[in-house]
């Protein structure tokens, strides 16, 4: 399971704002990028969720893949795992993530960022298994 820690990090060196002589991703300069990831990224995922390998078919009412849990905006628990599967997390999440993050400052990076994501969540979209169901005939058949 990727963890949210994995995908800020890929979403940060996206948007080149690691730091440049070690490569860390938590940094002074992103400290506003991580108080803001995890309401980004549960903003997202009830999205992603019913194209994902972890979805469940609710009984009833629409299904829902349980939040990120936030305690504390200053110190967010980036070790929790995303209810997404792996292709999804590594693939879509990341850039979606960078684009939101850097939108007010360089939006045509943010928009590329969200092109690429378009792109790939299609992509995936357009793989997900279909299943066959039976066709009703209210009318009978003629």
């Amino acid at each position: 399971m990727v963890t949210v820690q994995q995908v800020f990090d890929m979403a940060i060196h996206i948007i080149d704002e690691q730091n440049e002589t070690n490569g860390e991703t938590v940094t002074v300069d992103t400290n506003e990028y991580k108080y803001r990831t995890i309401s980004i990224l549960n903003s997202v995922i009830p999205r992603l969720y019913p194209y994902s390998g972890t979805y469940k078919q609710a009984a009833s009412g629409r299904p829902a893949p349980s939040q990120l849990y936030v305690d504390n905006y200053k110190d967010p628990d980036f070790e929790q795992t995303i209810p997404l599967d792996d292709v999804l997390s590594l693939s879509v999440l990341p850039y979606y993530l960078a684009a939101q993050l850097i939108s007010a400052e360089n939006t045509e990076l943010a928009n590329w960022c969200m092109s690429i994501y378009n792109n790939h969540f299609a992509d995936l979209r357009d793989k997900v298994p279909a299943a066959f169901e039976p066709i009703t005939t209210p009318y009978g058949l003629f």
